[in-house]
């Protein structure tokens, strides 16, 4: 039999009906809300009510921040006259390594430092203190602690692992992850608090999702909060943002200078 030319078992449809993981959509309508629904579409499986509620509450949490680099962008595009998916687009290309995807390099790390634990034996407070000890000998930074607009702590991480714990959903992910900020705190001697990417990364982990979505789960929600900016430019600015003024810029190249003459170019 010929192999056709696409391959998927993410969905599927007829003339009747859309699936997706084997579930009808219209039954995913009356049954599953929106986070529930991403335990389909990636997992194959229905979540529990605890499950669909903690990924819900991680998508919350990301949904806008003010005025940052995925709005700031947006709204600058959108006084150009650009239509909204353009802006949205534009907005969601500033999530990378540094603002707002750190998250996908903390999920595979943890994942990979929690099947390190499991084969080695090691319990969850030693493998801690050995990835700590092993970054302050390399002079290494975790990525995942520390956040520059909240340095004594993020309320957003502190309502995930509460709501973590109340329904019971704490995983070695999360353990592991709460059990290095002890670690950086007792040879710090000072709290630098697990942020917002690493308690998604190491939640997300404990559900089941693959590490490489983890950014999704940042520019999903994020791109409600970015068309309202870009919407909210449109409306209530008067268009063509001037960026900086001569005042805002130090410039320090060359001076103004003649171009010199007898030049052929």
């Amino acid at each position: 039999m010929t192999q056709k030319a696409w391959r998927t078992a993410i969905s599927n449809f007829d003339d009747d009906t859309i699936t997706i993981g084997g579930y009808r959509v219209r039954d995913l309508m009356k049954n599953l809300d929106f986070g529930g629904t991403l335990f389909v579409l990636y997992q194959q499986r229905i979540p529990s009510q605890q499950e669909s509620r903690l990924l819900n509450a991680l998508m919350i949490s990301v949904v806008d921040h003010g005025i940052v680099a995925p709005s700031a962008v947006s709204r600058i595009v959108a006084a150009s006259g650009v239509p909204l998916q353009a802006c949205v687009a534009a907005g969601i290309l500033t999530i990378g390594d540094v603002h707002g995807g750190a998250g996908e390099q903390v999920a595979r790390r943890i994942r990979e430092w929690v099947s390190e634990a499991r084969q080695a034996g090691t319990a969850l407070s030693d493998k801690a203190a050995e990835i700590v000890a092993g970054a302050k000998a390399r002079k290494e930074i975790i990525e995942g602690y520390g956040h520059p607009l909240h340095p004594a702590g993020d309320e957003r991480v502190d309502t995930m692992v509460e709501m973590a714990r109340e329904m019971g959903l704490v995983g070695p992910h999360l353990e592991l992850a709460l059990a290095i900020e002890e670690q950086i705190q007792a040879r710090a001697g000072r709290r630098i608090p697990l942020n917002v990417d690493g308690a998604m990364a190491a939640i997300l982990m404990d559900l089941g999702f693959d590490w490489r979505l983890t950014r999704l789960f940042v520019f999903v929600p994020r791109a409600a909060g970015i068309a309202g900016h870009a919407v909210e430019e449109t409306v209530r600015e008067r268009g063509w943002r001037v960026v900086a003024t001569h005042d805002d810029v130090d410039y320090d190249g060359p001076a103004p200078r003649e171009f010199p003459s007898g030049t052929d170019s």
